[in-house]
C-alpha cells in the first residue's frame, strides 16, 4: 500500500507539473506572441521524470499533454491531439533510454555524462516535432511553414532538455552535506549573478554595457562551475534562462522583436550551457578523482600499517619459535657431547655413529633455526654485516669440516678447488661461511646418495671472486631456474626444510654486493650455483687478527681450550639443559654450581663466588637482566664474566644484553665448545 501511495504521488506530480509547464507555454505563445522562440517547458521535465521514475511515468506525460492539448486555445484537430499525447512521452521514453544505456550518472559528476546529455539534447527532440509536424500537415493545420514549425519546436526541445533535465537529475539526487562556508560561497555567487541578470535582461544598460555584462556574466558562471558541485552550474543557467527571458518579455528594453530577441536569448543560452556543462563536469570529475585517490591512499596506508604488523606479530613469532625450539635442543646437544665424551677411547663404534647422526640431524635444526631468524632480521632491515679481511683457504676448510659432519650419512664426493695463491677477501665470514654451507646443503639434499659435489672457487683478476657449487644431482626444469631463488620454494616435495635456505643465500651475497644465479641443463643433469663477489684489495693481515665469530651448532666452532679452570655458576629454568651443560664443563675441569631461579642464583653467587656466570635470560618472576644487573650491583670485581645464556638471538636482544651488564651474548642451544671459546676470550662478546 505504501509503494502504490508513492507511486500515485509520484504520477500526480508529474501530471500537474507537466500540464501547468504546457499551460505555461500556450500563455507565452499566443498572448505574448513569442514565435518562432518556443521554449517548451515539458520536454525537459517529461524527460526527467521517466529517467528518475521509470518508463511508467509516460502514463501521467500522456495524460497532461491530451488534456493541456485538447484545451489549447488554438483549438487543434482531435488527430493532432492525439499524436502530441503519443510523441511527446514516446520521446522522452527514447531519451531516458539512451540516458540509462550510456550510463548517464544525472549528477554531472563525469564528463562523459555531460556530452551524453549533450548529444541527447541535440538529437532527442528530432523525434517529437517530426510526428506532429508530420500531421498538422497532413491535417492541413500548420500555423507556419513546415520548417518553421518543425525547426521552432526542436529549437525549444533542445533548450527545455538543456536547462530542466540537469537541474532536475543534479538536485534530485544531490546529498546535503554543504558546510556553512560553502552554503555562504554559493548563496553569494546566486545573490551575484541575478544582480547581473538583472542588468543585462531587465534594464536599459544592456545596450550601453553589453560586453561589460556579459564579462561579469561569465566571470559568475566560471566561478560557479570552478568552485562549486555541477548542480550550482545547472541552477545558475536555470536563473539565466528563466529570469533573463522573463526580462526580455516583461521589460523588453532592446531594439529588436520580441519574438527575434528571444530567439537571440535562446542561441545564446543553448550555445552557454554546453560550455560550462562541462568545465562543470571536468572540475567535479577531478575532484572525485583526487578525492578517490586520497581515500586510496588512505586505503593504502592502513593496508600497509596491517602489513607492517602483521609482519611484526610474524618476526615475533619466528624469535619466539626459535626459542621455544632453542631450549629444548640445548639439552640434547649437550646430552649429546656428554655420550661423545664418556664413549671416548671405548670400543663402541655403533653408539658413536649413533651420535654422530644426531649430532648432524640437531646441527641441522640449529642452522635452520638461525635461517629463520636471519630472514626476521633482514626483513625489518636491522641486518648488518661485520667484514673482516679473510683467506678463503682458511673458510673453506672450516665449510668443508661442516659438511663432512651433515651429510656424512650419504656418503657425497665432496672436491675442492682453490686458486694456488693465497686468496684474501673483505667479507663478513660468519655470513659467507653461511652462503656456502647453504649451497653445499642444497647440493647434497639433491644429489642422490653416493653422487658428486665441486666446490671451486676462482679469481679474475682485479674484478671478482666467482664460487662455483656444481652437483651430479636431479637437475631443474628451465622454467623453475628464475624461482629457486624465491621465498619458500621447493624444487622436490619430498626433500625436508622450509624452501628458505636459497633465498637467504641470495639476500646474503647481495648484502655482499656480489650477485648468485644458478645453470642447470634440466632434469637429470645436475645444476651449478654461481656466486659472483667482488674483489677488494689485499690486506695482508693474519686471520687471528679479528675476532673469530662462528655459527651456531656448526663443525666449525673454535675447539681452544681455556688456560685455567673456572669457577662457574649456570642458571637455567630448564633443569635438563642446566644438568648436560654443567656436567660437560666438570668434565673439562671447571667448578660448576648450578642454580634453576633468580633468586636462587644470587643467593648461589654470595656463597660460591664464580667467576663466570652462564645466565639464562627467560628466568621465571626475575628474568636474567634484573638478574644480571643485581649481580653487578653487588659484586664490583671487574673480572666477572656475565654470559648471556638465551633462546633469543635478535639485536635488540644482545643490545638488552649489552645494557643489563651482560659480556657475552650465547644463543641456545650452546655446546662445550661454544662456552670454551668464551672462557678463552676467543670469540666476539655480541657475535
Amino acid at each position: 500500500m505504501e509503494q502504490r501511495n508513492r507511486v500515485a504521488v509520484a504520477f500526480s506530480v508529474v501530471f500537474l507539473t507537466v500540464v501547468g509547464a504546457l499551460k505555461l507555454n500556450q500563455f507565452l505563445f499566443f498572448d505574448f506572441d513569442t514565435s518562432p522562440a518556443v521554449v517548451l517547458v515539458p520536454v525537459g521535465i517529461a524527460l526527467a521524470a521517466v529517467y528518475l521514475g521509470g518508463y511508467r511515468m509516460s502514463v501521467p506525460l500522456f495524460c497532461a499533454w491530451f488534456l493541456a492539448t485538447l484545451t489549447s486555445p488554438s483549438h487543434p484537430p482531435i488527430l493532432v491531439i492525439i499524436s502530441a499525447a503519443i510523441a511527446y512521452p514516446l520521446q522522452a521514453v527514447i531519451g531516458a533510454y539512451f540516458l540509462k544505456r550510456f550510463n548517464f550518472l544525472g549528477t554531472l559528476g563525469r564528463t562523459r555524462c555531460a556530452l551524453v546529455l549533450i548529444a541527447v539534447a541535440l538529437a532527442l527532440p528530432l523525434v517529437a516535432p517530426s510526428i506532429t509536424t508530420a500531421v498538422q500537415w497532413m491535417s492541413g493545420s500548420l500555423p507556419a511553414s513546415v520548417w518553421t514549425t518543425w525547426s521552432r519546436s526542436w529549437a525549444g526541445g533542445v533548450l527545455s532538455i538543456m536547462i530542466f533535465t540537469p537541474l532536475i537529475t543534479t538536485w534530485y539526487r544531490h546529498q546535503a552535506r554543504q558546510v556553512s562556508r560553502e552554503f555562504m560561497e554559493s548563496a553569494a555567487a546566486t545573490l551575484s549573478l541575478v544582480v547581473v541578470i538583472y542588468f543585462t535582461f531587465w534594464t536599459e544598460f544592456s545596450q550601453e554595457m553589453t560586453f561589460f555584462l556579459l564579462y561579469l556574466l561569465f566571470g559568475i558562471l566560471f566561478w560557479i562551475g570552478l568552485r562549486m558541485p555541477p548542480r550550482h552550474i545547472t541552477l545558475a543557467i536555470f536563473l539565466t534562462t528563466v529570469l533573463g527571458m522573463a526580462g526580455t518579455i516583461m521589460v523588453h528594453p532592446g531594439p529588436n522583436p520580441l519574438d527575434l530577441q528571444l530567439l537571440f536569448d535562446e542561441l545564446f543560452i543553448v550555445l552557454v550551457a554546453p560550455a560550462f556543462y562541462i568545465l562543470s563536469s571536468l572540475v567535479e570529475e577531478r575532484r572525485q578523482v583526487g578525492e578517490e585517490v586520497v581515500l586510496r591512499a588512505l586505503d593504502l596506508e592502513e593496508a600497509n600499517r596491517k602489513l607492517s604488523l602483521e609482519d611484526q606479530a610474524k618476526n615475533m613469532f619466528l624469535a619466539m619459535l626459535a626459542h621455544e625450539l632453542r631450549n629444548p635442543l640445548a639439552p640434547v646437544i649437550s646430552s649429546l657431547e656428554l655420550m661423545k665424551i664418556k664413549l671416548t677411547g671405548l670400543e663402541r663404534p655403533d653408539l658413536m655413529q649413533l651420535i654422530e647422526v644426531a649430532q648432524s640431524h640437531s646441527t641441522t635444526v640449529t642452522l635452520l633455526l638461525d635461517d629463520l631468524l636471519d630472514i626476521s632480521r633482514i626483513s625489518q632491515k636491522k641486518f648488518k654485516l661485520q667484514k673482516e679481511s679473510i683467506e678463503l683457504r682458511v673458510l673453506i676448510g672450516q665449510t668443508e669440516r661442516t659438511f663432512g659432519v651433515l651429510h656424512k650419512h650419504r656418503n657425497h664426493t665432496l672436491s675442492i678447488s682453490m686458486p694456488d695463491e693465497s686468496t684474501w677477501i673483505e667479507a663478513d665470514p660468519l655470513r659467507l661461511e653461511q652462503i656456502i654451507v647453504n649451497l653445499l646443503n642444497n647440493a647434497a639434499k639433491y644429489t642422490p646418495t653416493g653422487g658428486q659435489i665441486q666446490l671451486s672457487v676462482i679469481r679474475d683478476k682485479g674484478k671478482h671472486f666467482r664460487i662455483n657449487v656444481k652437483d651430479n644431482g636431479i637437475g631443474i626444469e628451465r622454467q623453475m631456474l628464475s624461482k629457486v631463488f624465491e621465498k619458500f620454494i621447493q624444487m622436490d616435495d619430498n626433500n625436508s626444510g622450509l624452501g628458505i635456505g636459497l633465498w637467504l643465500t641470495k639476500r646474503l651475497v647481495e648484502l655482499h654486493g656480489g650477485k648468485v644465479w644458478v645453470e642447470s641443463e634440466g632434469l637429470g643433469k645436475g645444476a651449478n650455483f654461481i656466486v659472483l663477489l667482488p674483489d677488494a684489495e689485499s690486506v695482508q693481515l693474519p686471520l687471528a687478527s679479528s675476532p673469530r665469530r662462528h655459527r651456531k651448532g656448526s663443525a666449525s666452532a673454535p675447539k681452544t681450550m681455556p688456560l685455567q679452570a673456572f669457577n662457574i655458576l649456570v642458571v637455567d629454568d630448564n633443569e635438563a639443559a642446566a644438568y648436560g651443560l654443567s656436567k660437560l664443563l666438570e668434565l673439562k675441569g671447571h667448578t660448576v654450581s648450578v642454580a634453576h631461579g633468580g633468586s636462587a642464583a644470587l643467593e648461589m653467587a654470595g656463597n660460591v663466588r664464580p667467576e663466570v656466570v652462564l645466565l639464562d635470560i627467560g628466568l621465571p618472576g626475575m628474568d636474567g637482566y634484573e638478574v644480571a644487573r643485581r649481580l653487578r650491583q653487588a659484586y664490583t670485581d671487574p673480572s666477572l664474566v656475565l654470559v648471556a645464556l638465551t633462546g633469543y638471538g635478535q639485536e635488540e636482544d644482545k643490545e638488552n644484553a649489552r645494557k643489563a651488564g651482560f659480556n657475552y651474548h650465547l644463543t641456545k642451544p650452546v655446546g662445550i665448545a661454544d662456552v670454551e671459546a668464551v672462557l678463552a676470550r676467543d670469540t666476539a662478546p655480541f657475535p
